[in-house]
C-alpha cells in the first residue's frame, strides 16, 4: 500500500489543475510495474487502491466531488485537491509593506504573497508614479504607454495585455489614482439643424446599418409624422458603451427623449433593456411605431424561426412589451417565446414613406 500512497500524493503534487480525475489517479499506479494493472483488477489490488485514496482524503490532501460515490468500490469520478496553506514568510510580508504605499493598499498581496512576487515589477513602476506631485490627466492608453511601453497594457484583449489593470485592482487603486481617463467609444449620427435650439429633442437609436439609413433618407431629410431631431447608429451591442457619448452633446436625460430600434429577436430586445439598466437617468422607450410596424409586416410574410441560440428571459420580455398596447404586448410575447424573429429591415425604406411619410404642404 505505502508504495501505491506515495505514487497517488506524488500525482497530486505535480497536478496543475485544481480537479483532477480518478482515472488519472489509477492510470499514475497502473504506470509502477508491469503486473500492476492486473493487481488492481484484483479485490485484493482494488481494496488497497481505496484505502490509498481514503487516507489521502483523511489528510485533506484531496477532497470528493459530488455527493454520493460513483463507483462501486466507494470512490468518486473527480477530486478537488487541497491547497496546503502557505506558511508565513515574515521577510516576504516586510517587503510587500515597504513595497506598497498609499493611496494603494497591501491587503490583497498580504493574503496572496506568492501574487505579489509575479506582480512587484508592475507595483515598482505604479508606485514610482504615484509619489510624483504632478500627474497631467491623460487617456488610459497613454498612461499605459509612458509607464510599460505598451499602450494595451491595461485594456487590451487576453491577461497579458490587461495584467496592468488587474494589478490596479489589487492595490485598491482606480485610473483616476494614476491620473488617467477611459475614453468614450464615440458614435455616428445626424442632427437636424436646430437640434441645439431646441427645448426638448427626440433621438432615434437604430441597432443595423441598413435601417439607420433608411431612417435618415425616408424619415428625418423628409417631412414625417415621426420627428427625429438626431439620429444614432447604435451598432448593434457597441451602443451600450457608447451610449456615454451622448454627453457630449449636451442632452437632457428627463427633457429629451430617446427611442431605442432594433431587430424583434432576444438579441434586440436584451440590448434596448441593457441600455435601461446602464443609463437609468435617460429617458428610453422603444420606437413603438416602428415596431408595430415590422411586426405587422413579418407577421404576414410569417416569422422565421431564430438560427442562433440567443435566449430572452421573461422579465426583458415583460419590461420590453409594457410600452405597448395589450393586442400588440401579447403579439410580441408570442413572438418571441415561440423562438421566432423577425429583423427590423422588414420595415424597408418604401414601407417608411408610405407608413410615415407626409406629403408637402398636406
Amino acid at each position: 500500500m505505502d508504495e501505491i500512497y506515495r505514487k497517488l500524493k506524488e500525482e497530486i503534487g505535480g497536478f496543475q489543475n485544481r480537479y483532477i480525475p480518478l482515472k488519472r489517479l489509477l492510470s499514475a499506479v497502473e504506470g509502477i510495474g508491469f503486473d500492476m494493472p492486473a493487481y488492481l483488477q484484483s479485490p485484493q489490488g482494488q481494496a488497497v487502491f481505496y484505502n490509498a485514496i481514503m487516507k489521502l482524503v483523511s489528510e485533506q490532501l484531496i477532497s470528493p466531488v459530488g455527493g454520493k460515490p460513483d463507483t462501486p468500490q466507494g470512490l468518486h469520478l473527480k477530486y478537488r485537491i487541497n491547497k496546503k496553506p502557505e506558511k508565513k514568510d515574515n521577510e516576504l510580508v516586510a517587503q510587500i509593506i515597504r513595497s506598497i504605499a498609499p493611496p494603494a493598499t497591501v491587503d490583497y498581496y498580504l493574503k496572496n504573497p506568492r501574487d505579489f512576487l509575479q506582480d512587484r515589477d508592475i507595483i515598482a513602476v505604479l508606485s514610482g508614479f504615484l509619489q510624483r506631485k504632478e500627474k497631467d490627466l491623460v487617456t488610459v492608453n497613454e498612461r499605459a504607454y509612458e509607464l510599460f511601453g505598451d499602450e494595451k497594457f491595461f485594456k487590451g484583449a487576453g491577461k497579458s495585455r490587461s495584467r496592468g489593470e488587474t494589478v490596479l485592482k489589487r492595490l485598491g487603486l482606480t485610473f483616476s489614482n494614476i491620473g488617467c481617463e477611459e475614453t468614450v467609444e464615440p458614435f455616428f449620427s445626424f442632427q437636424q439643424k436646430d437640434f441645439y435650439a431646441l427645448v426638448s429633442r427626440n433621438v432615434y437609436i437604430v441597432e443595423n446599418k441598413d435601417t439607420f439609413w433608411s431612417l435618415k433618407r425616408s424619415l428625418m431629410d423628409c417631412s414625417s409624422s415621426i420627428k427625429i431631431d438626431m439620429l444614432v447608429y447604435g451598432e448593434g451591442k457597441k451602443i451600450i458603451s457608447s451610449f456615454k457619448f451622448m454627453e457630449e452633446y449636451d442632452l437632457d436625460p428627463q427633457a429629451d427623449a430617446f427611442f431605442y430600434f432594433g431587430d424583434l429577436d432576444p438579441e434586440g430586445i436584451n440590448i434596448y433593456c441593457e441600455l435601461l439598466e446602464a443609463y437609468p437617468r435617460y429617458r428610453i422607450s422603444p420606437f413603438c411605431e416602428g415596431y408595430e410596424a415590422v411586426l405587422e409586416i413579418g407577421l404576414k410574410r410569417g416569422p422565421a424561426r431564430n438560427p442562433q441560440k440567443q435566449t430572452i428571459s421573461r422579465e426583458n420580455i415583460d419590461r420590453f412589451i409594457q410600452s405597448f398596447d395589450r393586442a400588440t404586448a401579447v403579439k410580441l410575447k408570442e413572438l418571441l417565446q415561440g423562438g421566432f424573429y423577425i429583423p427590423q429591415e422588414a420595415l424597408s425604406a418604401a414601407e417608411m414613406r408610405k407608413r410615415f411619410g407626409r406629403i408637402e404642404n398636406d
